[in-house]
């Protein structure tokens, strides 16, 4: 049998030119992110989040783009208070990249219509789990101990809510706002860990972060608020990127490098978030167990 060579070297040449086209294209499109402002307001007013994020993905984020070799032809920061409107937004294809606290992303959006992303992390990639924290001095040693006492919340994080509702559901078979003397809603975590420190709380929720940073800045919160119970979540807020994005992989590497950039460094600052990490869709695994769990536990106390 001959072989045609040229036919096969045509062809060739064809997929090569094909595949250079391809790549060509995949490294140049546009960086659209959508940020619920509603969860990041606790690190930053909203003027702050405009300038930062337009600044990020207008500036920095190009800068580091074209460092990778990538041109960014447009970019835009989008801010909701909605998660719906976010949701119609990304329907219709304004985002490729969407910031929102888990529990929300795990109930607004399917797994197979995101894709691995990034989040942020304490110092050394440790996570900034949800703390229950309490009053040393108040004896409480137990969930059960909890009934009664005055409680402090973060306004609007609805995990941490259905966190704590859970612990009363597990232990009481009833939710915790009719079993505890007062609920305190507080703007900012670290009013929350001054609310115990001073005896005007005797136990709340708040992230890692605003625990150690109270506790850098006056040390004897340690020895009056003690953690009684931790529920593991990577950070306040997770970064997704839309299926067939085609730059994911290239933004995921500029994200995790962004920290060793000044500029980075200066977005980041803003955000109290020290480093960027690899986040896999599969993370959003731990919420959506407790979102079933209270929902299961709901059921059953009727």
């Amino acid at each position: 049998m001959r072989v045609n060579w040229v036919l096969i070297a045509l062809l060739s040449n064809g997929i090569m030119c094909l595949a250079h086209s391809e790549e060509q294209e995949a490294k140049s499109g546009r960086v659209n992110m959508g940020l619920y402002t509603k969860s990041i307001t606790e690190q930053a007013s909203i003027s702050d989040i405009e300038i930062s994020m337009n600044f990020w993905v207008k500036d920095a984020l190009a800068f580091e783009a074209r460092k990778a070799g990538i041109e960014i032809q447009s970019t835009g920061a989008f801010l909701y208070e909605s998660m719906q409107d976010m949701r119609a937004d990304f329907d219709h294809g304004k985002l490729d990249i969407i910031v929102a606290p888990p529990l929300l992303i795990s109930r607004y959006f399917k797994r197979d219509e995101i894709t691995d992303g990034f989040s942020g992390m304490l110092e050394g990639r440790k996570p900034d789990n949800l703390l229950l924290i309490v009053r040393t001095e108040s004896n409480i040693q137990s969930i059960r101990d909890l009934r009664g006492e005055r409680i402090a919340m973060l306004e609007g994080d609805e995990l941490a809510e259905m966190y704590m509702d859970t612990l009363f559901l597990r232990t009481f078979k009833q939710g915790y706002k009719n079993m505890v003397a007062s609920i305190q809603q507080q703007t900012k975590a670290n009013r929350i860990v001054l609310d115990l420190y001073f005896n005007k709380a005797d136990a709340g929720l708040v992230y890692v972060n605003s625990y150690q940073v109270m506790s850098e800045l006056n040390p004897d919160i340690k020895n009056k608020v003690k953690i009684l119970d931790t529920f593991e979540v990577r950070s306040k807020n997770y970064s997704y990127i839309r299926k067939g994005y085609p730059l994911a992989n290239e933004m995921r590497q500029i994200a995790l490098s962004f920290y060793k950039s000044a500029r980075g460094k200066q977005i980041l600052d803003i955000y109290k978030t020290p480093e960027l990490d690899f986040l896999k869709v599969d993370e959003l695994d731990t919420v959506d167990q407790l979102d079933r769990e209270h929902a299961r536990l709901m059921a059953g106390k009727n």
